[in-house]
């Protein structure tokens, strides 16, 4: 039988705290009473379900409980609202007696228990907002032993325990479960089972370890979209107590809306202070620390994820924004978070982690502080919104501009609308994706880095084809026998396809990372800074508009021969720098590993220290050099 409250329950109810303690408000008393009709709430509907008792001992409980209940409410100093709580919980024990629904039976339970609240003015919730910075220690040093690392209910004492800890990942369960009665539980423990009071630690730390708890419950996405959603406005919540006494599932049936916010706010509750969520920076430095105490608690890939979406999801969001500001801290920050990273990876000692840990901290901060400091000031947003487009556009520029310059020297029109066709369904699709991520599901940063990663190294691989097949047409014979092989008729459907595909990688892979920059720049940008950061925008899409123009009709007027020598050369130059750029992105979703390499970082060209990138664009760039060199030999024997 499930030992659940039971002992507890009866020698705290059945020995009330003496008279000069009868005034409840946050007395043991109070909280018990509370804990107990959470108890019922929860409990009732996983022993009577249809009418038919489950577990006969344990609905035993359930009627001794809620006679407890109304006794103990009667027994309370004399408050309006009183005699009617008396009523509903004698209608509760009824309930109970009959084999009501269980769900009939939770929300009586509830309405009690608010009831309660309101009457006798029970503080229900902490004081302040929960720093969760320390949480996973706590966790580690108090609970993980019986309820798992991962709150899985199998921890190293598991086994051993009977009743076994609760699972804090049963949706079922702990949909019903809010933080305060996890708080009340942690507070009180729980009598005839392994679960002690923690009554050593502060109330602070109770609370720090309820909402930790309170987070196994939901997933990434949940949390992402509630994020989304608390960002947009129409926020379910406004204090701290509605986020405390709330449910999971009494959010679901407010809205939807209700329970990812609710999920957000969990692992963020500091956001209801400050009305947004953590800036990128804040997230990043919270998310570290989380790695660090994970770390310490012997979970080095945990660790490593952790710190992996401390980058992605937080630091690389703000790259932009510090760039503007101060571009050789955001390259210090970028290396420690590399080395950060790479540490963990080697088992450095916790020491090592510490210390540089300690260093991306002051680093992060000095970020912040120059950020903030540049909050208001038009120039810093115009040009972070210019960096962010001409950075992620100019590449795909290139491409697209040399190709149509291509069809048009060589008279092939009709694949215009093909070239056409692919970069504006990448610009559709990603408005799509965008769409899509901020309304139905939440596309975190590893998927975003690993988008990216997949489709560079692809659209690497296209162009290192174009670039071999353009430089074939360098030579006069080679290019006439292409002339007449074409003359007759238009290009191959595979052709075409060819050039659609090429056209809609090199679109594709930049357009949603993009979208995503502006959205975190703009929750970032004071509120005068705004109109900046749109004229930085339009801009840099001026910009790229007269480039694309510039590299076109410069081709057009160049001679065949060196038109396409010139060709050959950037698009399979560009293939060198996607794969660079290509391993980077797996590497920063933790897909690959990182082996730092003594040689300077130049992200623009795809370079950065680590010899996994290092060795696969010189191993490209050798190819390139050695099938250019091929070419040459062979069409000067001819």
């Amino acid at each position: 039988m499930r030992k659940l409250f039971s002992v507890f329950w009866v020698l705290a109810l059945l020995f009330p705290a003496p008279a000069a303690n009868a005034e409840i408000s946050n007395d043991e008393q109070a909280q018990s009473l509370l804990h107990l009709l959470d108890y019922i709430g929860v409990e009732y509907p996983q022993f009577v379900q249809n009418g038919k008792v489950i577990n006969t001992k344990e609905y035993a409980e359930q009627l001794e409980f809620s006679g407890q209940v109304k006794n103990q409410i009667a027994k309370l100093p004399a408050k309006p609202g009183q005699m009617a709580l008396i009523e509903q919980a004698g209608e509760l024990a009824g309930l109970i007696q009959k084999r009501a629904n269980g769900e009939q039976v939770s929300a009586l339970a509830r309405q009690i228990r608010g009831g309660l609240i309101k009457a006798y003015d029970i503080s229900t919730a902490p004081k302040r907002s929960p720093d969760l910075r320390a949480a996973a220690t706590l966790y580690s040093s108090n609970c993980a032993a019986c309820h798992g690392a991962e709150g899985q209910g199998n921890g190293p004492l598991a086994a051993s325990l009977n009743p076994q800890p609760s699972n804090f990942h049963d949706r079922e369960r702990q949909s019903q479960r809010s933080v305060f009665a996890l708080y009340n539980t942690i507070g009180l423990g729980v009598k005839g089972t392994a679960m002690p009071t923690f009554k050593q630690l502060s109330e602070d730390e109770r609370w720090v370890l309820a909402f930790y708890v309170s987070n196994f419950f939901s997933n990434e996405e949940e949390k992402g979209k509630g994020a989304q959603f608390w960002q947009e406005g129409n926020r379910f919540f406004s204090d701290l107590s509605k986020i405390v006494n709330i449910t999971p599932a009494e959010a679901k049936r407010e809205s939807d809306t209700a329970f990812y916010q609710l999920a957000f706010l969990r692992s963020h509750p500091s956001a209801l202070e400050s009305g947004q969520p953590p800036s990128p920076l804040v997230f990043a430095r919270e998310t570290l620390q989380q790695s660090l105490d994970t770390y310490r608690g012997g979970k080095r890939e945990t660790a490593y994820q952790l710190a992996v979406k401390a980058y992605l999801e937080g630091f690389e969001l703000a790259e932009a924004n510090i760039d503007a500001v101060d571009h050789g801290l955001r390259s210090r920050i970028e290396e420690e978070m590399l080395k950060y990273r790479g540490a963990i990876q080697s088992g450095a000692p916790v020491e090592n982690l510490e210390s540089q840990y300690r260093e991306l901290v002051r680093l992060l901060e000095q970020a912040r502080e120059s950020i903030e400091n540049q909050a208001e000031s038009a120039s810093a947003n115009f040009f972070s919104a210019l960096i962010i487009i001409l950075r992620e556009g100019l590449e795909a520029i290139l491409v697209l501009a040399g190709m149509a310059a291509f069809l048009l020297k060589t008279g092939k029109r009709e694949g215009l609308a093909y070239l056409h066709a692919g970069w504006i369904a990448a610009l559709l699709l990603g408005i799509v994706t965008w769409i899509i991520s901020s309304k139905i599901i939440s596309i975190s940063g590893l998927q975003r880095e690993l988008t990216e990663g997949v489709t560079t190294l692809l659209s690497a691989a296209v162009l290192l084809y174009v670039g071999f097949w353009l430089h074939r047409k360098t030579y006069a014979a080679r290019w006439n026998a292409f002339i007449k092989e074409q003359v007759a008729g238009a290009l191959s459907s595979s052709t075409l396809w060819g050039l659609a595909l090429v056209s809609f990688l090199a679109v594709y892979r930049e357009v949603f990372e993009t979208v995503l920059f502006y959205q975190a720049l703009w929750i970032q940008t004071g509120a005068t800074g705004k109109a900046a950061v749109v004229f930085g925008l339009a801009s840099g899409a001026g910009c790229l508009v007269v480039l694309a123009w510039m590299i076109y009709r410069a081709s057009t007027k160049l001679p065949i021969g060196l038109f396409f020598g010139i060709s050959s050369t950037l698009v399979a130059g560009l293939a060198v720098v996607f794969s660079g750029k290509g391993v980077a992105a797996l590497q920063a979703a933790g897909k690959l590993p990182v082996d730092p390499a003594s040689f300077p970082s130049l992200p623009a060209l795809g370079i950065y220290p680590n010899w996994q990138g290092l060795i696969l664009q010189a191993v490209l760039l050798c190819v390139v050099i050695a099938g250019f060199m091929y070419s040459h030999t062979t069409a000067s024997s001819k």
